[in-house]
């Protein structure tokens, strides 16, 4: 009996940790023409600006995988900007439940919300990709995430690798000719 119920559980709470980036871009701009960019980004008026050192090399390094090639602002072809913020004392009332029960061979199942509200952080992280000619954003993507507690500093770089990987996933790679 359980052998059924622990997959599903399993498969529950790691659905539920990863959240999905939130895409949008413009269809009639012409990607397949860019081949360099240059990621820009205020870091005077940030709060965190290891963190946001860490997301400037992973996006740098996403993007030459996908075989665009970093360059000086003035000669890219497209600007990526990015920002990150934390939204304090987000409230949450989710939680779940479980219960398994037998009763003349029958078996039962049980979920439900928590009683009390949690107060959790939220990390955003937004980032664009914007057309120097005419400073608008082609293609955009954001991430909201539950603020992560980090045991080192490679753990932090680690997660923003992997958190902007997953955000430009949907970027089209260059197209060589």
């Amino acid at each position: 009996m359980f052998k059924y119920i622990i997959p599903f559980l399993l498969l529950f709470i790691v659905g539920c940790a990863t959240k999905k980036p939130d895409i949008d871009y413009d269809p009639a701009f012409q990607i397949n023409t860019l081949s360099t960019f240059s990621v820009v980004y205020n870091a005077e008026q940030s709060y965190d600006t290891l963190n946001d050192e860490r997301i400037r090399e992973a996006i740098v390094n996403e993007m030459e995988l996908k075989g665009y090639l970093g360059t000086a602002k003035e000669r890219a072809d497209f600007h990526i900007d990015f920002k990150s913020s934390i939204k304090e004392d987000v409230p949450s009332n989710v939680g779940v439940g479980f219960g398994v029960g037998t009763f003349t061979r029958s078996m039962g199942f049980s979920m439900s919300t928590a009683n009390q509200i949690i107060f959790t952080d939220e990390e955003t992280i937004l980032i664009n990709m914007i057309d120097p000619n005419t400073k608008k954003t082609f293609w955009s993507t954001s991430i909201t995430q539950d603020k992560k507690d980090f045991k080192s500093p490679q753990e932090r770089t680690d997660y923003y690798n992997e958190i902007v990987t997953i955000m430009l996933k949907e970027f089209p790679p260059r197209l060589v000719d």
